[in-house]
């Protein structure tokens, strides 16, 4: 069958017989027998002849049949260049074509084309051999073929069915040649659609930031982080994070945004049936499934197809538990074969009657095997062992895989130690018996996995494997945990969120649980993370831009996914396509080993005294006429046919069935490495289906959440910043009228020295105070040794004291002194104080502000005399006690 060559492509003599046409002159057929017989002189001048028959008769079939058979003799010439023996190739092609177009029921015309497109595919290499079997399908299907006698119609089916046989096992080869670059085609396409994935990913991840905005963030962002750590209580806090579903749509409404409505209700629906915020979609119909398995299972059954129970009955048995602890566990050496040998037999030696020898005392289970130095061997067995471990890895070794390497490894063995002795000690049950092999045999059994694993395309998928989990599940997003209560009328952030933890372990539940419930949180374990994780990307949120954000990548997702799919599909059809060539080598191989045994039992009757010998081929002659008379099948009757055509010795005829075996054999086991290969690729391929259309809706209610929670947060800062300057406002309105202060230090004039005295002394028991101060706001010993108390200038000059109310950090550094190292929580006490004093001056400004604004109204109503007031505030001397009285703050907090 393998041994398909140029000159054993069937040339009849003469073309095969056909009837004439009645609307055919007579003379045609003689002028066409003339320049076949002239041809065997003259090949030429015949070739001339039959073109002058198209040139008066071109639709004459005959004419057209004869000019191909001619054509085809030529090839056969080696006189005729390669570049001629292509050109006429073509054309013997294009004439029979012709000719069974004519006459399409002439089977004599068929099986020319048939011989004239075998060799167009020896010819040219573009060619192939899949015209040949379509023509041999077409032809053998004629229900009434037109030819000259019985007889020569069922040698002409018998031939063609031999063509479409030989055929097929030769577009087989070739498909076993270039299958591993099909494989890698497609390995590549996956690459190329996963780097679109991956920025399909960074758009996920996205859509968790948010764009800055505003040109005042800095400012917004300080008066909301300084609000949420000094003016929020913990139960403030937590109820900031649970957001109603009314209030929802009522801050969609207000940001004329019905988009995000429609989105926050599908998924408050969606929810309601699921229980979790996961979903996936069909990339083929954009059907929408909660559970993965049952999209899976969808576009299997909808949109690819199932295999057959017929292909799933040929689907390979993995070998891993039997290999997997002798590769992994045992010692891996060279063996001293002879020292082995002895080994064995003095353990056979001493076994028990004809029991037989158990399991502990064969040498395969042998702790100590007689290893030898031999560091050629030990290279090429360590590098066995690791083919292994890379089959056994990803579940590509089986059974047939198994078989061959056994009997590959028994085969060379059995040379120096006798095969019974090799089966007795169970060696040919473990892959441990490559490490008796010398250095020639072992590289040839590494060679048998090596090819394997190239024929099978196995490195450049590892290889895509390897890059899939380096990548590990980078695009895989991580989402807050939020839940719906029980009745769904508000969504809850995580309580922990509060003390830092963003992002806590769940699998994607919306729906409340006993053990939320449970967490419980104290004041002091509240952190700012969550004011940093809400501020990122600044104060304002598009919720438009998030919606569109989401949009596009579900589109996008849904694209990645038919580009996933069209793969998967094309890896479908070629594991189809596998199991089809499986199934039918099987009956092939079955075929052979009846054929064998009919030879192996005829050679054990010989065996036996007085048998009469029969040939092999009397006997496949035989077996032959069975078929016929039970109207068996004609695939038999075909190998049988094949071989005996041209082996008529016994000795042939067995050699002829045990190649083929042998070579069906190696094309089963490489079917099935390919039908592992194809299979790890369809799951890696699903998975990455399953990636891409895999959604959250974290991934939008989450940004929509948070432009919610930082309006209301942004809203409650600035309603506690008007508050503490409308009580500071307040402070400066109740203070006494500074001209009657005035009047009475002018009565005082005289105790002005002493008043001074005892403002000195004032100051000193403040700057005796100020540390203390400090620490009761949190500073540390040593920031209070590195922070001065200045009080400001006086607005008018010099001769107004400073006011000791009034007073302000100031770092070491900016007056030039030396800086010390501060811990990290050191530095976290003092920008929480840096940051409390900064929204105490905003207070303060704000108060003076409304101050001024409320001055200046009573100024354009009152003339000269407010004016005068104005101008004689001094705000640097202003009491500030008044100020914190008003907020309820002691003074010695303070």
């Amino acid at each position: 069958m393998s041994s398909m060559k140029r000159n054993s492509t069937p040339s009849p003599s003469q073309p095969p017989p056909s009837d004439d046409d009645d609307d055919q002159s007579p003379n045609i057929t003689e002028e066409v027998d003339h320049a076949i017989e002239l041809y065997n002189g003259n090949p030429t001048e015949a070739l001339s002849l039959v073109k002058d028959i198209l040139s008066r008769h071109p639709n004459s079939a005959l004419a057209h049949n004869t000019l191909s058979y001619l054509l085809d003799k030529s090839l056969d010439s080696t006189a005729t260049p390669d570049h001629e023996k292509l050109k006429n190739a073509k054309s013997s092609v294009d004439s029979s074509k012709r000719a069974v177009e004519l006459r399409p029921v002439s089977l004599s015309f068929w099986y020319t084309y048939v011989i004239a497109l075998v060799k167009l595919a020896y010819n040219d290499a573009n060619a192939g051999f899949e015209a040949v079997i379509q023509a041999c399908d077409t032809s053998l299907s004629i229900e009434n073929p037109t030819v000259h006698g019985e007889d020569e119609i069922d040698l002409l089916r018998k031939n063609l069915r031999l063509f479409k046989l030989r055929s097929m096992y030769l577009i087989d080869t070739k498909y076993l040649g270039s299958i591993k670059n099909e494989i890698q085609e497609l390995q590549d396409r996956k690459e190329e659609v996963e780097l679109r994935a991956v920025l399909a990913c960074d758009n996920k991840r996205k859509l968790k930031n948010v764009k800055k905005v505003a040109a005042d963030v800095d400012t917004a962002a300080t008066q909301v982080k300084a609000y949420w750590n000094h003016g929020m209580s913990m139960e403030q806090k937590k109820d900031l994070l649970r957001i109603g579903i009314e209030d929802l749509k009522l801050h969609f409404a207000k940001n004329n945004s019905p988009a995000a409505v429609a989105v926050l209700m599908q998924a408050v629906e969606y929810v309601k049936v699921a229980k979790n915020w996961k979903f996936w979609t069909c990339c083929c119909c954009s059907e929408r499934f909660f559970d993965v398995e049952l999209n899976r299972e969808h576009i299997k059954s909808v949109h690819i197809g199932t295999f057959s129970n017929e292909s799933q009955s040929v689907m390979p048995e993995i070998e891993f538990d039997s290999v997997h602890d002798t590769v992994e566990s045992r010692k891996w050496g060279p063996v001293d074969v002879v020292a082995a040998k002895k080994m064995m037999e003095d353990l056979s030696r001493n076994k028990r009657g004809d029991e037989g020898l158990n399991e502990s005392t064969v040498f395969m289970n042998q702790k100590e095997w007689p290893y030898c130095k031999d560091s050629r061997r030990d290279k090429v067995i360590n590098e066995i062992r690791a083919r292994l471990r890379l089959f056994l890895r990803v579940r590509f070794f089986v059974s047939s895989h198994l078989l061959v390497f056994m009997d590959l490894i028994m085969e060379m063995l059995k040379k120096r130690i006798p095969e019974q002795l090799l089966k007795e000690h169970w060696m040919n049950r473990t892959v441990l018996s490559a490490c008796f092999l010398d250095i020639s045999e072992l590289n040839r059994v590494f060679k048998f996995l090596d090819d394997l694993a190239h024929v099978c395309g196995l490195f450049g998928l590892c290889s895509s494997l390897a890059k899939d989990k380096i990548r590990g599940e980078s695009c895989v997003a991580y989402h807050e945990k939020i839940v719906f209560n029980e009745d769904f009328s508000c969504v809850v952030f995580d309580k922990r969120m509060l003390h830092g933890e963003l992002l806590v372990p769940n699998d994607g539940a919306a729906i409340t649980s006993s053990a939320s419930d449970e967490i419980v949180l104290n004041d002091d374990e509240c952190k700012d993370a969550i004011v940093d994780w809400l501020l990122k990307g600044g104060t304002n949120i598009n919720i438009g831009e998030q919606l569109k954000q989401w949009a596009n990548l579900r589109e996008t997702s849904r694209s990645q996914g038919k580009d996933f799919f069209k793969i998967y599909e094309a890896e479908f059809h070629r594991m189809q396509n596998i199991f089809e060539k499986k199934i039918l080598y099987l009956r092939y191989i079955k075929v052979f080993q009846n054929l064998d045994s009919i030879c192996v039992e005829e050679d054990k009757r010989r065996e036996e005294f007085g048998h009469k010998p029969l040939s092999y081929e009397s006997l496949l002659s035989e077996r032959e006429r069975q078929i016929k008379n039970t109207n068996g099948e004609n695939f038999e009757l075909d190998i049988i046919w094949y071989i005996l055509e041209e082996n008529h010795e016994d000795n042939e005829i067995k050699l002829e069935i045990k190649k083929h075996l042998s070579e069906i054999n190696e094309k089963l086991y490489k079917f099935d490495g390919i039908i592992r290969t194809t299979t790890i690729a369809i799951q890696q391929t699903g998975k990455k289906i399953e990636a891409v259309t895999a959604y959250d809706y974290r991934s939008i209610m989450v940004p929509l959440l948070k432009s919610f929670i930082l309006e209301r947060l942004d809203e409650l800062a600035k309603k506690d910043v008007e508050e503490k300057s409308k009580a500071a406002a307040k402070a400066l309105l109740s203070e006494p009228d500074l001209d009657d202060k005035k009047n009475t230090t002018d009565r005082g004039y005289g105790d002005a020295r002493q008043g001074k005295g005892k403002s000195k002394e004032k100051m000193k028991k403040k700057d005796k105070r100020k540390p203390k101060e400090l620490q009761a706001i949190g500073g540390s010993k040593e920031k209070q040794e590195n922070v001065e108390q200045i009080s400001f200038p006086a607005e008018h000059g010099g001769d107004n004291p400073p006011n000791p109310e009034i007073v302000g950090p100031v770092i070491t550094d900016e007056l030039g002194q030396d800086k010390l190292k501060l811990t990290p929580e050191e530095e976290k006490e003092q920008r929480m104080l840096e940051e409390h004093l900064e929204y105490q001056r905003q207070i303060e400004n704000e108060a003076k502000k409304e101050h001024l604004a409320e001055l200046n109204k009573a100024g354009s109503s009152a003339g000269n005399t407010g004016k005068k007031c104005l101008r004689r505030i001094n705000f640097d001397d202003f009491n500030w006690k008044y100020f914190y009285q008003a907020q309820g703050v002691k003074l010695g907090e303070k």
